[in-house]
């Protein structure tokens, strides 16, 4: 997306969901005994927001099919009432096929938003659309002021997300509009069954909420260190930066 100093162009999207009147009660996640709950972040108590791990895996596996242009998808679930607050569920992340993109900007076609709602027409559940997700590919986990213009404009109603992963970095950072501005949430629940508990434990400790910390200065040192021995002839190249190249 476009840096944040920059006007957002004005995009013709068309959100074709009832507005909301009353929410739904429905059973807190956190109450549901079939369910794991993996932190990422630092989760808040209203709005809670949880993932299912199978919609985590769709969407990083989405977002790892271009790590050069920005891609994008909408979140598909429930938003409803729980006796702990206010809930979204994130149930499935559905690839939006029909985007305009580059490096640096994504925007949704209408094309895009009738194959959406044609897909949730077909599902037997009531299922809505919840939020939108969308890649930063290399250059961190932030909302540009046009992220900002669309989650404002397409996604303001009580409980939708917006979430950017930096499919690089491994980081991923969501927000939501909280009086009409755009905002950061702490963190999100992922839910796994007894099943998957374990696997969704593994996934998460790879990611990072925010942006991902620079490497250690030890690694730092040592790596340069290896790469002016390289520079100099002192050290072969491939044994030198291979065994090193990640933090």
């Amino acid at each position: 997306m476009p840096p944040p100093s920059e006007q957002p162009e004005p995009l013709d999207i068309e959100i074709q969901q009832a507005a909301r009147t009353e929410l739904p009660e429905g059973l807190d996640p956190a109450e549901d005994d079939s369910l794991r709950l993996v932190q990422l972040g630092c989760p808040g108590q209203d709005p809670r927001v949880f993932m299912a791990y199978v919609c985590l895996k769709q969407m990083l596996a989405h977002t790892q099919r271009n790590l050069d242009d920005e891609i994008a998808g909408i979140l598909v679930g429930r938003i409803f009432r729980s006796s702990q607050g206010l809930v979204t569920v994130l149930a499935e992340a559905v690839a939006a096929a029909y985007t305009e993109s580059g490096m640096g900007h994504v925007t949704f076609s209408h094309e895009t938003w009738e194959e959406m709602y044609q897909y949730l027409e077909s599902l037997a559940c009531d299922a809505e659309i919840v939020g939108w997700y969308h890649t930063h590919p290399g250059f961190g986990v932030f909302f540009s002021g046009q992220d900002r213009f669309i989650q404002q404009n397409f996604f303001s109603a009580l409980g939708q997300v917006g979430i950017v992963v930096d499919p690089i970095a491994k980081s991923v950072l969501l927000f939501e509009c909280q009086d009409g501005e755009v905002a950061e949430l702490g963190g999100i629940w992922v839910t796994a069954g007894a099943e998957t508990y374990r696997a969704a434990q593994r996934l998460l400790a790879g990611l990072c909420y925010g942006e991902r910390k620079p490497a250690p200065q030890s690694w730092v040192a040592s790596w340069g260190r290896r790469l002016r021995g390289i520079l100099s002839g002192k050290q072969p190249t491939e044994a030198s930066l291979h065994d090193h190249k990640e933090a």
